[in-house]
């Protein structure tokens, strides 16, 4: 598996949990090797690959996974991360009599104005799929509200659904000065520069052109500011020909994937996030948890704020003008907040490792029970 949002949250939990009574194993549709496949090892887990569906074709995709539960009977619990495609796991699993299937809703699609023929037949897909999930899980999880109702409808999302938060080791991500010092100095970034951060895959969701063109405008007004690209994906390149030929490659670092993401949230001043939707953004709780303010798009989900007074809502329709001063003037002097909120809200992520063995426990003695 590699950095992704996603991987990155199972990582933390997979970290944490009691490996004694439970392990992870993992099905994974990519050939190549990812950054966490090493550690997962280390750990007792197993990674299993399938070609993807853009490699195979759907027909021989769905013939691989019925042939890997037909295979693997062994398992007890399958908890699915796919969304959509959760609908064709949780089948086959469910036609294998895996007891425990559990969808879980990361995103909180909007819909496209230019419906191309191909986006129709995706959407087209993509219902089907969520009709299926119906069908083939029985445990309905979402990161969020808003992403529940994406993905398995108001019914569901307002009835038996289980919100599952996407909790941090929130001590981890605490403002350090330390940190900020050291990475500043290594970064080349003076004390008084404003940093700009965007942690985030380099996919069309994530609207890196506009962020660029909102910094370009910052640095056309003589702003001393720098911005730091974290991150790795499919339009990295073009983002980087797009900076050179902006000519602004001194002021946006492209940092690639990074492990210390906590550390970086305490050299930053701000966190920007101009994506064109989201579900619940990992990573826009853990700047919370810096008390870093946070400049994102009216497209994410407002139940992303914590209450803590940091996160401006913008919408993608304002002129750059616009996210510009709202960015200048969202650095902040105290970065010592109180994080209450975040535990109050089910984001300490001991208290949910605790819950997830707990349910765990009471699923597979429930399942032995009947047998």
């Amino acid at each position: 598996m590699n950095r992704g949002g996603i991987e990155t949250q199972i990582m933390n939990m997979y970290r944490k949990l009691d490996r004694n009574k439970f392990q992870f194993d993992f099905l994974v549709t990519r050939d190549e090797n990812g950054v966490f496949d090493e550690e997962i090892e280390k750990l007792g887990g197993r990674i299993y690959r399938v070609p993807s569906v853009k490699k195979v074709g759907l027909i021989k995709f769905t013939k691989n996974i019925d042939n890997f539960f037909k295979k693997h009977q062994e398992y007890k619990i399958v908890h699915c991360h796919m969304n959509t495609w959760s609908g064709l796991f949780l089948n086959i699993a469910k036609k294998h009599n895996i007891p425990v299937r559990i969808a879980q809703s990361h995103s909180a699609q909007q819909g496209v104005k230019n419906i191309t023929l191909e986006r129709y037949v995706e959407n087209t897909f993509k219902k089907i799929m969520k009709t299926f999930i119906k069908k083939g899980a029985n445990h309905f999880w979402a990161v969020g509200k808003e992403a529940g109702e994406w993905l398995y409808g108001e019914r569901i999302a307002q009835g038996v659904m289980k919100i599952f938060p996407n909790a941090k080791d929130l001590e981890m991500y605490k403002y350090n000065l330390v940190y900020r010092e050291k990475l500043r100095k290594e970064l080349g970034i003076p004390k008084e520069t404003l940093l700009i951060g965007h942690v985030g895959s380099f996919s069309p969701v994530k609207n890196h052109e506009f962020l660029l063109q909102v910094f370009g405008n910052l640095r056309k007004k003589e702003i001393d500011c720098k911005l730091c690209l974290v991150g790795d994906g499919p339009l990295r390149n073009n983002m980087e020909r797009k900076v050179s030929e902006m000519q602004m490659g001194d002021d946006i670092l492209f940092l690639g994937l990074r492990n210390d993401v906590n550390k970086l949230m305490s050299a930053f001043d701000v966190l920007i996030l101009p994506s064109k939707f989201e579900g619940m953004p990992n990573v826009v709780i853990e700047a919370q948890a810096a008390s870093l303010p946070c400049v994102i798009s009216d497209s994410v989900t407002k139940e992303v704020d914590m209450g803590m007074g940091i996160v401006e809502f913008v919408s993608l329709s304002k002129t750059l003008d616009c996210w510009g001063n709202t960015i200048k003037n969202s650095r902040k002097d105290n970065r010592n907040l109180e994080i209450d909120n975040l535990k109050q809200k089910g984001y300490d992520l001991d208290s949910l490792i605790n819950w997830l063995q707990d349910f765990y426990r009471r699923e597979i003695k429930e399942e032995n029970m009947q047998h």
